[in-house]
């Protein structure tokens, strides 16, 4: 097995679970009873009743920083999925370009591994 199938491999099984941390959003003081907040910090109500302009400020300000944390965390798996990337490497652009490199590299290795498989049927 290829050095770099390798270590992908251990990497793999290093990554860990998607799951993020809850946003903390705010939302307004002043809620009716009937209001409630899950656990990202957004703003619910019972059917048929209407947000608030805050809350719904507030839900909107919860989704978005649900929304960068999980693409934070997929950064992050990159990070460890890939060989040549460090995690001192924090550049998306970067982590974006090697990540196409390795993937080039594993469809390569695969394509030999095929081939070597075709031949040895032969």
């Amino acid at each position: 097995m290829d050095h770099f199938q390798q270590q992908f491999d251990a990497q793999l099984t290093e990554i860990p679970a998607t799951g993020t941390k809850a946003a903390s959003g705010t939302a307004d003081s002043a809620q009716t009873p009937a209001a409630t907040k899950t656990r990202a910090s957004r703003v619910t109500k019972k059917k048929g009743e209407l947000l608030t302009e805050d809350e719904k400020k507030a839900n909107h300000i919860a989704s978005e920083q649900k929304r960068r944390q999980n693409i934070r965390t997929g950064y992050d798996q990159l990070i460890q999925i890939v060989p040549t990337l460090t995690p001192s490497q924090r550049s998306e652009a970067l982590i974006l370009q090697k990540t196409v490199e390795y993937i080039k590299y594993l469809l390569m290795e695969r394509e030999i591994l095929e081939g070597q498989m075709n031949d040895a049927s032969h």
